[in-house]
């Protein structure tokens, strides 16, 4: 299985478009809602599944030339995992690339820890006190940040370690993790801004059993469902700074937000994860 969907080559000189490239390592990773407020923003995008359902493995990236944008979600996996690193060391050199050619690069929770490898720092489980589940708040630690403070949706067991890098900034954290963090063309999460309640339903069937002793999935159903409507005004502003602050200068202009209704209006996608959401 190679990429998926729509794929016109020549990138956005040829099409006219910008066009992203959503790195899903699981077909359950999916893009979600940052898929649907990509595509409403007039984005062309284009899938990439790194394990497939067939049992194989895709490292076969696309030409970064056609690209002005790549955006990779979570997985099943630990980025530490001994059998996964393969393909996860085909990633992380798929997004040395992108610093080295400054094609935009943003990673979500797991796409933000193989960032952190990338960069020279590290990953490891978190003690039990500081892995999230459920709605964080961050806290901004860069003016270059202008995006809000939540609430955001979190499930991670690992957290990342920064090198003692002057080239590497953190842009938000709090008392548990970097929750957002730059390196040139490249920023890294650690938090889920992509998800919706039928995403945390999969997770939820998939994984349950990853859930801390305190929670149960009516609980955390419950909390989400009561901050999923800010949270997803959220996005729409992290979108939206996310084509203008990394991608606009690429395209000449930062790329005009869409209607508040555009991408309520989108059809919903599936799912993504680490340990269970990574």
């Amino acid at each position: 299985m190679s990429s998926e969907a729509d794929r016109d080559t020549g990138g956005s000189e040829a099409t006219g478009k910008i066009r992203a490239l959503l790195i899903s390592h699981e077909e359950e990773a999916a893009p979600a809602i940052i898929g649907e407020m990509l595509a409403a923003r007039g984005v062309a995008i284009q899938r990439h599944v790194v394990l497939p359902p067939d049992g194989s493995t895709n490292t076969a990236f696309p030409p970064l030339a056609d690209y002005d944008l790549v955006v990779a979600f979570g997985s099943f996996h630990n980025a530490y995992d001994p059998a996964a690193q393969d393909w996860v060391g085909a990633e992380i050199e798929l997004i040395r690339d992108t610093m080295a050619t400054e094609t935009p690069y943003l990673g979500i929770c797991f796409g933000g820890q193989l960032l952190g490898l990338a960069v020279g720092g590290s990953v490891a489980k978190a003690p039990d006190a500081n892995q999230e589940v459920g709605v964080v708040q961050i806290q901004a630690k860069s003016p270059a940040w202008q995006v809000p403070s939540g609430p955001w949706f979190a499930w991670h067991e690992d957290r990342i370690t920064l090198p003692d890098d002057p080239r590497v900034e953190v842009l938000a954290d709090n008392e548990n993790a970097v929750q957002a963090f730059r390196c040139g063309s490249a920023v890294g999460l650690q938090f889920h801004p992509e998800v919706d309640r039928a995403l945390v339903a999969d997770w939820l069937r998939i994984g349950e059993h990853h859930l801390p002793a305190h929670w149960t999935s009516a609980q955390l159903m419950e909390v989400w469902a009561a901050a999923e409507p800010e949270a997803h005004r959220n996005c729409e502003q992290l979108v939206d700074w996310v084509l203008a602050e990394m991608v606009g200068h690429r395209v000449g202009t930062p790329h005009p937000a869409a209607p508040a209704s555009a991408s309520a209006s989108a059809t919903a996608a599936t799912t993504d994860s680490e340990g269970v959401a990574s």
